[in-house]
């Protein structure tokens, strides 16, 4: 009888534990939404406003800065793509950020593959020069590198070639961010399972295959973090395109400065709205497409037995 008055005791317990506990959960819920909210509008906000800055004139953005615009101003961007050469920037930034990643993704995953699965004599040591490189900020020797390779270049009869170039610039975006890269890509090869790679070695398959049908695959959700994270930083990327690259080869961050003056000194506000827009709206496009990889671990599938 005891044990039956118990039995029914408990459910009625558990209920007033959580009934007690109810205030303290919707409370905890409400200041958590309220902050998520109070987030979302700092970085909301100035998104919006400028995009709707973008397509007005200087007389709405005088008269009402934050209002919806009357009507659509669409020649800002023309003028911000034509007049101040913002679609050549932007040409030039594609070229530099994508071929700043495809040389650093060839060069930094068999590099990271074989520093995290083959040991050798020397893995120890290069694993440590590179974790060094973590520690050098390219804006620190960005003027003796320009120095450096100026008197290369005039010494090889090629006058400022070697400097005012995209592929040097591309070069250098990719080393001075393989040490990062070297090192996020590594830990995360140690983490994945070697079941996979015994598998394709029985079935045949050299290192290379390996690497590239079975590693590769598995590490993609690293992979997309690496190459979003070093997709911003070259896209924004400001000191290394202004001392190398000249005025007709400059990258959007660079003459984005250029249009902000000119708009200041024209009293054409809304032009530099439109640059801003043009900067930012890729980089939300690559992420709306690289989140989702970025939340993916080492689920899909498993071993058979």
């Amino acid at each position: 009888m005891v044990n039956t008055h118990v039995r029914k005791s408990l459910p009625l317990l558990r209920q007033k534990k959580k009934s007690s506990h109810r205030p303290v959960y919707y409370l905890r819920q409400s200041v958590t939404y309220i902050f998520l909210g109070l987030f979302a509008l700092i970085v909301l906000l100035p998104l919006i406003w400028i995009t709707l800055s973008a397509f007005k004139d200087e007389a709405q953005i005088g008269s009402d800065p934050f209002g919806f615009p009357k009507t659509f101003d669409y020649m800002n961007f023309v003028n911000a793509w034509t007049k101040a050469n913002m679609g050549g920037y932007f040409l030039n930034s594609i070229i530099l950020t994508v071929g700043g990643l495809a040389v650093l993704i060839v060069l930094a995953v068999p590099t990271a593959y074989v520093l995290s699965r083959f040991k050798f004599r020397m893995a120890r040591v290069l694993s440590i020069f590179f974790m060094a490189g973590l520690f050098v900020n390219v804006n620190y020797i960005v003027t003796p590198l320009y120095v450096m390779l100026l008197s290369f270049s005039r010494s090889l009869g090629l006058g400022v070639g070697l400097v005012d170039n995209l592929v040097t610039v591309i070069l250098i975006y990719a080393a001075t961010s393989f040490a990062f890269t070297i090192y996020l890509l590594s830990g995360y090869f140690k983490t994945m399972p070697k079941g996979y790679e015994e598998a394709a070695k029985i079935d045949g398959c050299g290192y290379m295959r390996t690497l590239v049908q079975i590693s590769v695959p598995l590490a993609m959700p690293s992979i997309m973090t690496v190459i979003l994270f070093n997709f911003l930083s070259y896209w924004n990327e400001y000191m290394v395109a202004m001392t190398f690259l000249s005025q007709a080869r400059r990258t959007l961050p660079v003459g984005l400065l250029a249009l902000a003056r000119e708009s200041k000194a024209a009293a054409d506000l809304g032009r530099q709205y439109a640059g801003l827009l043009m900067v930012m709206v890729p980089v939300l496009i690559v992420y709306c497409f690289v989140q989702g990889q970025l939340t993916k671990g080492l689920t899909l599938g498993g071993l058979k037995g």
